[in-house]
């Protein structure tokens, strides 16, 4: 049932491909960040990081927060099925992507795998091909002065 629930409402959320082992995605575990070898600015790495939360998916909660070390941190709520995870994430091409760590022995899920986003803006945006909605970067709070 929860194989189910993720190929059924995850799929749309986000733009899912087939899961990869470290070995086959080149990722060793959280590595920093890498920025476009035409840009070795840090600045655009610096500008991706921090939390975003999704809209425009009904009844779907989903939250992102990218840390400049490399590593991310991720959830997803859809009705009783609740999911928590992280893996490292990389900036190129004006993409982001992140590569998910496998799940915990007995998850009651499927492995995520590798997720492409595309930049607009300050905000992160799935593939087209896999659903709808768009993770919004949330503001930094005021100080209230």
């Amino acid at each position: 049932m929860a194989s189910l629930l993720i190929n059924g409402l995850l799929a749309p959320v986000l733009a899912i491909s087939a899961p990869q082992s470290p070995e086959a995605a080149g990722e060793s575990g959280a590595e920093p960040a890498q920025t476009s070898p035409a840009d070795p600015d840090i600045q655009p790495l610096q500008k991706m990081t921090g939390r975003y939360y999704l809209r425009g998916v009904m009844e779907t909660a989903s939250g992102l927060e990218l840390a400049e070390d490399g590593s991310f941190k991720w959830y997803l709520i859809v009705g009783a099925l609740d999911i928590f995870s992280g893996g490292s994430w990389s900036l190129q091409d004006e993409q982001v992507t992140l590569i998910f760590d496998p799940p915990p022995e007995g998850a009651r899920y499927d492995p995520v795998g590798t997720v492409i986003m595309s930049i607009d803006g300050e905000n992160l945006v799935p593939s087209s091909d896999f659903g709808r909605g768009i993770f919004v970067k949330a503001k930094p709070p005021s100080d209230g002065k």
